[in-house]
């Protein structure tokens, strides 16, 4: 197979002549090696965090919720009927939520109370699974709460709670009493969001507290696949449409609404987002210094080779194909630096836990358990992180070869080879 000329230099330049290989070379490649497998950790352990969270907030939440504009209630029945007619849809559970406030040695916390129907909701989220103490069962005037919440308001099993809900404060003609809670059971899903403002009784009991005789706030929906509920929401907006002109009886069909899990945790998601992208940014600036050496070295060697690049313009070797030599140059150590980092990189990620637990022994509060709430550091390389990040890389080392062949470009046969 026939080299190129330029490539043919490039790899010649690259090896000194005394020795197998340059240090000089080694070190630079070591360098950009260091700056590509910083990069690929750093953004395995984001999307690592990032899917957490999102199999957090799926397993507790619904994929689509329905609900109706404004504070009205609506009954579930005849939407539920539609829903069946959808096979997308796995499942549906009614809930009853709303804002509360309750007090406990003349403390006052806010939190969010979901009613739920225990067997439906089961077919919905996986809120069994994150008990810490107590049971799920919901009897009347019983409640489950967020371990954090209950961290706030002193409470544990067997506890009772006060819950005042708005229906207490704003009857003109009668005084609403509280309800008197007890609290069954304690959960944690690892999300602070969730676990210091999220409650969940029976539907019943929810009923009662916000003074509501009949109907619910909102249908929680499970579909085949979490990530299309986009689509899956459209069709349901449809089929509700098609229900509401058909039938007179149904027209109240055309105020409800339906909200995908991704946007009811839109700004979770999206701070996720923003602190990977920014994270992406900012350690570039790693890969860029690392090319930085990259330009050192060419320059030197620019330097070091004036009589040859003389020699080779003198012969007919063009502009063009001197500045190939060094674009050239410049893409090599690149790319080796990119194989070795990418190589060191996955071995980080895949040992994450045992370097971690040997850092501690030096420092016991390094990424904290308790703080970060993850028994194991979550990470999880991906094939389109590894691929920007060997492009960003790529296009630095490649460019860091500008200013070297910008000079050999510039340079006179007659002036390099002056004293020859």
């Amino acid at each position: 197979m026939k080299v190129p000329f330029s490539l043919f230099l490039a790899f010649k330049y690259l090896k000194p002549k005394r020795s197998m290989v340059s240090v000089i070379t080694v070190l630079t490649a070591l360098g950009i090696s260091l700056g590509v497998a910083v990069l690929i950790v750093v953004l395995s352990v984001m999307t690592g965090f990032d899917d957490v969270h999102k199999e957090h907030m799926i397993k507790l939440d619904s994929h689509i919720q329905i609900g109706i504009r404004g504070p009205s209630v609506f009954a579930p029945e005849p939407v539920l009927k539609v829903l069946d007619e959808i096979p997308e849809v796995k499942a549906a559970a009614p809930a009853v939520e709303g804002f509360v406030m309750m007090t406990r040695y003349g403390q006052a916390v806010t939190a969010m109370l979901r009613g739920i129907e225990p067997e439906l909701e089961k077919n919905i989220s996986d809120v069994e699974s994150f008990l810490v103490a107590g049971t799920l069962p919901l009897d009347d005037e019983t409640v489950v709460v967020g371990n954090r919440l209950a961290m706030n308001l002193g409470v544990w099993v067997g506890d009772r709670l006060t819950v005042y809900s708005p229906q207490c404060f704003v009857g003109e003609d009668e005084l609403r009493l509280p309800a008197e809670l007890t609290v069954s059971g304690i959960f944690s899903v690892d999300m602070y969001e969730i676990d210091s403002q999220f409650m969940f009784s029976s539907l019943p009991t929810a009923r009662d507290v916000f003074a509501m005789e009949k109907g619910v706030h909102s249908l929680r929906i499970i579909t085949d696949d979490p990530f299309q509920a986009g689509e899956t929401s459209r069709k349901i907006m449809a089929k509700l449409d098609v229900a509401a002109s058909e039938r007179a009886g149904l027209r109240w069909f055309r105020h409800l609404h339906t909200q995908t899990w991704m946007e009811i945790h839109q700004t979770m998601l999206g701070t996720l987002r923003t602190e990977k992208d920014m994270m992406f940014i900012l350690l570039c600036g790693i890969s860029l210094v690392a090319t930085m050496s990259v330009t050192n070295t060419l320059i030197t060697l620019c330097i070091q080779k004036t009589h040859e690049i003389g020699l080779l313009k003198a012969l007919g070797f063009s502009s063009g194909k001197v500045v190939g030599i060094f674009f050239l140059l410049g893409s090599v150590q690149g790319l080796f630096g990119c194989i070795f980092g990418i190589a060191l990189g996955m071995w980080i990620t895949a040992n994450l836990d045992a370097l971690l637990g040997f850092l501690r022994r030096f420092n016991p509060d390094l990424m904290s358990a308790e703080f970060y709430a993850f028994s194991q550091m979550p990470a999880r390389t991906t094939f389109g992180d590894v691929l920007s990040v060997c492009l960003i890389v790529m296009v630095f080392s490649t460019l860091a070869g500008i200013l070297p062949a910008w000079r050999a470009a510039k340079m006179e046969p007659v002036d390099a080879l002056r004293y020859e």
